[in-house]
């Protein structure tokens, strides 16, 4: 997996979300071409899966500026 901080997103992306505990399924993950992990420091070991999302939906907006 590549840190959210250092990907490169495509200007077409389709962002899977995983389980906040379990990530996704095995199978699931051999279908994709990129995977990202967010940094967690300290507890609890992940963030909620809306929080995650915000937060990679912004990097990607952050890269890719309207206008």
């Amino acid at each position: 997996a590549v840190n959210l901080h250092e990907f490169r997103f495509v200007r077409r992306s389709a962002l899977i979300v995983g389980n906040e505990r379990l990530g996704l399924e095995p199978d699931v993950l051999q279908l994709l071409d990129q995977v990202i992990e967010i940094p967690v420091y300290g507890l609890p070991l992940s963030y909620n899966v809306a929080s995650a999302t915000d937060m990679a939906l912004y990097e990607y907006c952050r890269q890719f500026p309207r206008g």
